[in-house]
């Protein structure tokens, strides 16, 4: 399962708003259930089910590398990135998204981005551990 993207995302290329889904990884994110999110400029915003509300922000990163979640899951490594269709992201950038909420809630993703095809593949970690896969 994925992160799905409905329409553009406000990186280089794109238009301001998108609604995504996130998938779930591990037993954790199961637990929290299917999520969806909605990106309006470089800002997004999560709603988890017991209402709790998450914010942040994209934040494209040209000539940077992954940190340990990125890396940890393959998203630096060739062929570790693909596009939804299952065609590689070849001309990617690393992308983060962090988000925070009530209660100390955080969510931290690392996505390679390619805006020449609009399209990106990575990794979300919640702070309970939840992890979900980022596609779009």
């Amino acid at each position: 399962m994925a992160l799905l993207v409905t329409s553009a995302l406000p990186l280089p290329g794109w238009s301001a708003s998108r609604i995504v889904e996130l998938s779930a990884q591990n037993l954790e994110a199961v637990a929290l259930g299917d999520l969806t999110a909605y990106i309006d400029g470089r800002t997004i915003w999560l709603k988890l089910k017991d209402g709790r509300v998450l914010r942040g922000q994209f934040e494209v990163k040209p000539g940077s590398s992954f940190g340990e979640l990125g890396k940890s899951r393959g998203i630096d490594r060739p062929g570790g990135a693909y596009t939804s269709s299952g065609d590689l992201i070849v001309h990617g950038k690393p992308t983060f998204i962090d988000m925070t909420g009530p209660g100390g809630a955080t969510v931290h993703c690392e996505v390679m981005h390619d805006s020449a095809i609009n399209s990106g593949s990575g990794v979300c970690l919640f702070s309970n551990g939840a992890e979900y896969r980022v596609l779009y």
